[in-house]
């Protein structure tokens, strides 16, 4: 891998470990092992940058596996339902 490919696949994966590390403060209970999931690939595939062993094809497989599930887990984050503002015990 080049090195300019490997500085653009550092970064998208440093990126996706934000975005990860964002979501999983609203993730409901049922997809945080999905989200845990996500973030464990991210962080090996750092690693394995990091230490020089990528494989760019392994690496092009992985990054569009972590991506679905990163779809997946926004999807879920969308679709839950928002009970609104919470209410105080008074009613007016």
């Amino acid at each position: 891998m080049s090195t300019d490919s490997e500085r653009a696949c550092l970064a998208r994966l440093q990126e996706m470990d934000a975005a990860l590390a964002r979501m999983e403060r609203e993730l409901p209970e049922d997809v945080r092992a999905l989200g845990a999931e996500a973030r464990r690939k991210v962080a090996g595939w750092l690693d394995r940058l990091a230490a020089g062993g990528a494989d760019l094809s392994q690496l092009n497989e992985a990054m569009s596996e972590i991506s679905g599930m990163m779809d997946a887990l926004t999807a879920r984050l969308l679709l839950v339902p928002w009970e609104g503002p919470r209410r105080s015990g008074l009613k007016s």
